[in-house]
């Protein structure tokens, strides 16, 4: 990895005398590999990602200019197409944003409202949407739902099935009440007319508070854009970003501001944002498992990652239950 920044020091802007590279920690995207690279003045993010995740890296990198003008989204350094280390045949790198994750805002309301009101901008970008002229047989909301979630829990699923030995906190009934959960969503999304819509929104599809970079003076930044789609869901956006505060004081506020950008084109969003709350819920059950078995890959990051999947999944499956009533009395 040294060697690479090395050699493309110059066209990375960076002393190639004083280069140094630090792997990041990023328990939520086990899959890619990501590393700062610094020469002491200048530091840039490298994202690598293995053939299977390329083309989403690639199709960032298409809108990238777009993305940083008018969304907040790091600027494109250079993409990589060397296998700098194996199995990552591609990837890309940005500027380097010093900032902390909206999460730890002491006061992340305007922020959010100001990132709301892109998400509504984004939605409609139809220069994005050209660009990711792909994707213009769009899906239906239903399907974006089952991409987005239900799809991602059944591979999740499967992967932690085969590690099962490793999760002595969870039960094979556990697991075989997750199974049906996910196919009961799957068939709640299918059945609803609110998802019957044609999926054409612009969406960012990840955009969580860590995903949000605040400055001390305000200013904010949108990264990680793996996920953007031109076939998706304003709902996806809007409950990932809101949920926060849907269960605070003021979320009857964020709801109406949200329903207000929403407006007519994406009709029945109030009930597919139900779905997406819930589906965000049960991924804090199921898609930690996931992170808990694979991080046995990355020896250096295992203990961190364990610690963190395990606190999230005891914590977000009893709430799920409290919500949505036992797993294990699903048909």
């Amino acid at each position: 990895m040294k060697d690479w920044a090395v050699a493309h020091a110059s066209s990375l802007g960076l002393n190639p005398a004083r280069i140094d590279v630090k792997s990041i920690w990023n328990p939520g995207g086990l899959t890619n590999q990501s590393y700062r690279v610094s020469d002491g003045n200048t530091t840039r993010h490298m994202k690598l990602a293995p053939p299977r995740k390329a083309d989403r890296l690639k199709r960032w990198a298409s809108v990238s200019s777009e993305l940083a003008e008018r969304y907040h989204a790091p600027r494109l350094i250079a993409e990589i197409k060397d296998e700098i280390i194996p199995g990552y045949t591609y990837g890309l790198v940005f500027e380097f944003i010093k900032a902390k994750p909206l999460s730890e805002a002491a006061d992340p309301g305007p922020v959010a409202l100001q990132v709301l009101e892109l998400l509504q901008q984004l939605q409609q970008d139809e220069r994005i949407r050209e660009i990711l002229a792909e994707e213009a047989a769009a899906p239906s909301y239903a399907d974006a739902f089952n991409e987005e979630y239900m799809e991602r829990l059944t591979e999740d699923m499967e992967g932690i099935r085969t590690a099962k030995e490793s999760l002595d906190f969870v039960t094979e009934q556990d697991l075989d009440g997750f199974d049906r959960e996910v196919e009961v969503l799957r068939q709640l999304a299918s059945d609803s007319p609110a998802f019957q819509h044609i999926a054409k929104d612009v969406v960012h599809n990840d955009i969580h508070w860590d995903n949000i970079l605040v400055e001390e003076t305000g200013r904010f930044w949108i990264i990680d854009w793996d996920d953007l789609s031109a076939a998706g869901d304003a709902a996806m956006d809007y409950s990932v970003l809101l949920w926060t505060l849907h269960e605070s004081a003021e979320w009857p506020k964020w709801q109406e501001q949200a329903m207000e950008l929403a407006g007519m084109g994406t009709g029945g969003i109030t009930d597919r944002l139900e779905f997406y709350f819930r589906a965000k819920l049960l991924d804090d059950v199921i898609d930690v498992l996931a992170d808990y078995v694979e991080v046995d890959g990355v020896p250096e990051w295992m203990e961190k990652t364990r610690q963190r999947a395990k606190a999230i999944h005891l914590r977000s499956y009893p709430e799920y239950i409290r919500r949505y009533g036992s797993l294990a009395e699903r048909p």
